[in-house]
């Protein structure tokens, strides 16, 4: 007749075991990405700006200036049943401070009201300083804004030092300084540095909370760079954020305003978006991505954000293109331990570019994009890493969205560059040379010495380049240059010095296939 009672006892010791463990086992960084699950970007709200407005006094003029609602409470329990567990809050804060860096205790106080629905509905939150580092505001001017910047962290820090780790601090969201025309590394990690140490200064769960460090521009290429640094962090609790809009001619250039450059006779060339996405080259460029953040950050020990993803969808893109591209993106992000992957929404049609899910009435404007997500928060996805295969080769015979063939490369060390090409005329003189860049992220365009395809008749010819002591970077792209209108790529092989993995494109696009076809009905 003591059974039960022994039976019940030694349950509740176990229970108040279990709770003095959790509290005193802490997790690191990288478990508390993992835990972080898939994100979702409260977009066009705290994080609205306009350089023109000074000051405001109402913080629901600021929340509604881009054209969404108020947020309310029920958002973030809404957001939750669709497989998302964090919700990044993007905050301008330049409208409610005076010069000296003062936050107004109005705004503070309504940034906290916010923070703590979302805790309250068991998700991770990340706070960050958003537009005030664009637009022309403050902290665009780098260093000279340094001690604003330390005192706005200060008072952010002072302000949520007792949340628990579910709240997470990010820096800042995207920064552009350069010195001329490089970017300027050395402004990025001073800042970085600033911000780690004021917040880890500041005390009480702050000492040890998960704090993300912006990369370079938001730009995954930028900030995947050797002349990028990690700021010094005596509680190992760091991870890298960046944004994740590639290739950007199709998630975020529209049909009507096209992008524009010089060429290298100094005219305007245009280079239209396109609609439609899901290429080999698209999806090997996609995988070498999230292997340059494996290698440049993961590998290192730092788990990585990517902060931002998204496709505008208030524009010509094709809307299978727009499903399939999130579904691969999030699918790759979680197929590597440690990276978690953040859809940006700015809700309103009216107003915003790209619009996912609609806050007022709780519904999804596309349900494949909703279900997609759900499945993915469950684990019911394909895993790139399941597609992957080792090799000292990578060969494609597609051309890419600028008419060429290319390969993904990342900081693979190339061997040899192998291509194949019809010649459709005798006696023509045909020059060729590759689009690439340096280990610094400059891009240019070389010709190989001794590269030149004249032949005396029709016919296809295989090219063969030794560049082992060349120093090629982040992408090889074979272009045709003078009589180009006579020849056609047929393939192009890149040789590596050492193996490699590389993705089965064929046989993930037919299981994707599959499965999508399944999905649609």
């Amino acid at each position: 007749m003591y059974i039960l009672p022994l039976i019940l006892l030694f349950v509740i010791c176990i229970s108040i075991l279990i709770d003095y463990l959790s509290i005193k086992i802490k997790k690191n960084a990288f478990q508390i990405v993992e835990d972080m699950g898939i994100g979702w970007n409260l977009a066009n709200s705290f994080d609205c700006a306009n350089i023109e407005i000074k000051t405001m006094t109402n913080p629901d003029q600021q929340l509604t200036l881009f054209g969404n609602e108020v947020p309310t409470k029920q958002i973030f329990t809404s957001i939750k049943k669709y497989g998302f567990k964090t919700v990044r809050i993007p905050i301008t804060w330049t409208h409610f401070m005076d010069e000296s860096g003062t936050v107004n205790p109005v705004w503070m106080n309504r940034v906290k009201e916010v923070v703590n629905w979302v805790l309250k509905a068991k998700l991770y939150c990340i706070i960050n300083i958003d537009k005030d580092g664009s637009l022309g505001f403050w902290l665009s001017q780098g260093l000279s804004s340094k001690d604003k910047f330390i005192y706005l962290w200060t008072q952010i820090a002072k302000e949520f030092k007792n949340y628990n780790e579910y709240l997470i601090f990010e820096s800042m969201n995207q920064v552009e300084y350069k010195i001329g025309d490089n970017y300027d590394y050395i402004t990025l990690l001073n800042l970085n540095q600033a911000f780690v140490d004021t917040v880890r200064n500041t005390g009480g769960k702050n000492a040890e909370r998960l704090l993300i460090v912006v990369g370079m521009n938001g730009d995954p290429n930028f900030t995947c760079a050797p002349l990028y640094k990690i700021p010094i962090d005596p509680s190992k609790k760091l991870a890298i954020s960046c944004f994740f809009f590639e290739p950007g001619r199709f998630t975020i250039e529209t049909y009507d305003n096209p992008w524009t450059y010089y060429d290298a006779d100094g005219k305007i060339q245009i280079s239209p978006s396109i609609n439609k996405w899901g290429t080999e080259y698209q999806y090997k460029e996609l995988y070498v991505f999230f292997q340059n953040f494996k290698d440049m950050f993961i590998d290192k020990g730092y788990p990585v954000i990517i902060s931002q993803i998204g496709v505008i969808t208030e524009d010509k893109k094709e809307i299978n293109s727009i499903r399939e591209y999130l579904y691969s993106v999030f699918s790759v992000a979680k197929s590597f331990y440690g990276i978690m992957p953040c859809l940006f929404d700015t809700s309103d049609k009216k107003y915003g570019p790209l619009n996912y899910y609609d806050r007022v009435n709780d519904k999804w404007y596309d349900e494949v994009i909703r279900d997609n997500f759900i499945k993915i928060s469950k684990g019911d996805f394909l895993k790139f890493t399941d597609f992957s295969y080792y090799s000292n080769k990578d060969t494609v015979n597609n051309i890419n969205e600028n008419g060429y063939l290319a390969i993904k490369i990342g900081k693979k060390k190339i061997k040899k560059i192998i291509f194949n090409v019809r010649i459709s005329i005798s006696n023509i003189y045909v020059n060729f040379g590759f689009l690439t860049n340096n280990k610094k992220g400059f891009y240019f365009t070389e010709q190989v010495d001794g590269f030149l395809g004249k032949k005396n008749f029709d016919g296809s010819y295989t090219y063969t380049v030794d560049v082992s002591k060349k120093d090629y970077n982040d992408y090889i792209e074979v272009q045709k240059w003078w009589n180009k209108e006579y020849s056609t790529f047929n393939y192009l092989t890149i040789e590596y010095e050492n193996e490699y993995t590389f993705l089965n494109y064929t046989e993930f696009k037919r299981v994707y296939n599959n499965l999508y076809s399944l999905s649609e009905k």
